[in-house]
């Protein structure tokens, strides 16, 4: 009798073993939906676009890869992931000096954007695409977009917080190179952060460039009162007939107010 409670235990045991051997559900294998990176759509002040059906109006969060007035900086955004239960996202980078991609950063899955902030080299082409990883460490591979830095416009006057006169102010700067020759003024309403004036300002090769440039504050109507609060920047634009593409810099901002 002894035998066969032992036996039978014996056969328990070696059931319960077998079951439960390997009864976890099954990992997770699907990748995440291929990401997309938003490639250089155009800059503040240009004519309304359409994008997927819908007109925009261009500014420095829709516009896809871009400069930042920061800093000589690229900034990579993506479109909105659509998986939940991502990770994390690895960012590559290469360009035409140092053709083999890195990775130069990882950010979590819940960002929109990178903002590259290493020691970039003005007028040089960078490529960049992502990696994104889900919790179970599948990941899927983006497509490539591309972007060149030109040097900084350097804003020499108003100064930052400087009250003027509307009518005999001029708005002041320096090219950051000497290669670049076309322009765009811009200026925005402080307190509601509207766009109310954008005037290209550029000169042919063939043109002797004014040294320093300037402009004339503009006329805008309605005539702003006395106390508004405007803010400013120049950005600086080039060709690259090579890639059959534009350049771009955006000078830091400032603020002046009206007499």
């Amino acid at each position: 009798m002894r035998k066969i409670i032992i036996l039978t235990t014996l056969l328990l045991l070696a059931l319960l073993f077998s079951c439960s051997g390997d009864d976890s559900p099954e990992k997770d294998k699907i990748p995440p939906t291929t990401p997309k990176l938003i490639s250089h759509l155009g800059d503040t002040g240009d004519d309304p676009i359409i994008v997927n059906g819908v007109t925009i109006s261009l500014n420095d969060d829709n516009n896809g890869i871009d400069t930042v007035p920061d800093g000589n900086w690229i900034k990579v955004p993506w479109e909105k992931f659509v998986d939940n239960d991502l990770s994390h996202v690895k960012v590559y980078r290469y360009s035409e000096s140092d053709p083999e991609p890195k990775l130069i950063n990882t950010v979590p899955a819940s960002e929109d954007y990178y903002l590259d902030q290493s020691s970039l080299v003005e007028r040089e082409w960078y490529y960049y695409y992502i990696e994104l990883y889900d919790a179970s460490g599948n990941f899927s591979v983006s497509d490539t977009v591309s972007y060149a830095i030109l040097a900084k416009s350097i804003l020499s006057s108003p100064v930052e917080g400087e009250t003027i006169n509307q009518d005999t102010a001029k708005l002041c700067w320096e090219r950051g190179d000497s290669q670049t020759n076309k322009f765009r003024i811009l200026l925005w309403d402080n307190q509601t952060g509207d766009l109310v004036f954008s005037y290209p300002y550029y000169y042919t090769p063939n043109e002797e460039f004014p040294s320093p440039p300037e402009f004339p504050f503009p006329r805008l109507n309605p005539r702003p009162p006395s106390g508004q609060v405007f803010r400013w920047r120049i950005d600086a634009f080039d060709d690259d007939p090579e890639h059959n593409l534009e350049m771009g810099s955006e000078s830091k901002e400032r603020t002046l107010i009206i007499q």
